[in-house]
């Protein structure tokens, strides 16, 4: 199907470019155009990304991407020009309805969520060469997903301990017997908090404090439960911006498309029952995952689901399955076309 809206971005690899990419990759019936609109006979929509790229009415219904208030680029008289103007900042949407202008949309920008899931990094300063070290008790939590461990395992100078202490969220003692260590000394020096067995060397003869964080030596389950008790914490900021996917950015616009073309009578392809838009929230990402690729993946078997193609995600899905195992979760999505294509037309693909 010819694109219904096109989305007009510029092509100096800065950020309204991947912003106008991004939003093409994500609504099945739109495609990205550079610098202006392209004569077509099917496009009904354009959207402008940003505002500065508005030379004058299209013909067409006109969006415009709307950034910060700069009156070089004519930012209020532009918002005067298009059909609606989209806000990423609300601040600015008041703004503009304040100024008089009636057709303004506020949604909130997204950002490569799953690029910037919380990590707990934990520092295990020194050997793990003998068995009172604990080393069992770091390869154990080593396997949980969220974390991330730096041992330095007696190889970093001494110059360069304080840039050890200075990346990690917590010093990690896993020692069973100890008669320091010089770690929590160092750690809690440097305003690190310190997880620690609460029996081993010097530990008890500090008092209660949020800083120095207990469970009993050699207890695998007690440091586990605790260690993710420290990421949930650590990860309550991400709450905040959980909903701020390019996926959910996507289907606020489609969402507005399909307000603007309805209001026009302009017909707008409806999804399949099978397409969603958030399938990335559906996986279970591992961490060495090269998320860029697999996005593009789950963009591009999206794009067939939300047309009916349902045998095209699925071929699209399997065949990334080597480079992506967790695509082994949307597999069911696909295994069947809305409406079987006759022999005739599989001739004519």
């Amino acid at each position: 199907m010819d694109a219904l809206v096109q989305i007009v971005g510029p092509t100096d690899n800065w950020v309204l470019e991947r912003l106008a990419r991004k939003l093409a990759a994500k609504i099945p019936y739109s495609e990205f155009v550079p610098w202006k609109p392209r004569p077509t006979g099917s496009a009904q929509i354009v959207y402008y990304m940003n505002y500065a790229l508005l030379a004058g009415p299209s013909g067409l219904v006109d969006i415009a991407f709307f950034t910060h208030l700069d009156e070089s680029q004519q930012f209020l008289e532009r918002a005067g020009q298009v059909d609606c103007c989209v806000c990423m900042a609300k601040i600015y949407a008041d703004w503009l309805t304040a100024q008089g202008v009636e057709n303004v949309a506020h949604i909130p920008m997204g950002f490569d969520y799953y690029q910037y899931r919380p990590r707990l990094v934990l520092g295990v300063i020194g050997r793990l060469d003998h068995p009172r070290k604990g080393k069992h008790l770091v390869e154990a939590i080593g396997r949980l997903s969220f974390l991330e461990i730096v041992v330095t395992d007696g190889r970093v100078p001494e110059a360069q301990l304080r840039d050890v202490y200075q990346r990690i969220d917590y010093v990690l003692i896993p020692a069973t017997v100890e008669g320091g260590p010089l770690c929590l000394l160092e750690g809690l020096a440097m305003g690190k908090p310190v997880i620690a067995p609460e029996t081993v060397g010097m530990v008890p003869e500090f008092p209660e404090n949020p800083a120095i964080l207990r469970y009993p030596a050699g207890d695998i389950e007690a440091l586990t439960r605790l260690v993710t008790a420290c990421h949930e914490a650590k990860s309550k900021s991400n709450e905040l911006v959980r909903e701020r996917t390019w996926d959910r950015w996507a289907q606020d616009h489609h969402e507005l498309f399909v307000r603007l073309c309805r209001a026009r009578s302009i017909s707008i392809p409806a999804p399949s029952e099978r397409f969603r838009f958030g399938m990335m929230a559906e996986l279970e990402i591992p961490k060495e995952a090269d998320l860029d690729a697999l996005e593009a993946v789950v963009d591009q078997a999206a794009q067939h689901l939300y047309f009916g193609k349902d045998s095209l995600a699925r071929s699209v899905l399997e065949e990334a399955l080597s480079r992506f195992p967790c695509l082994e979760r949307l597999l069911p999505t696909g295994h069947r076309d809305r409406k079987p294509e006759t022999r005739h037309a599989r001739a004519l693909r």
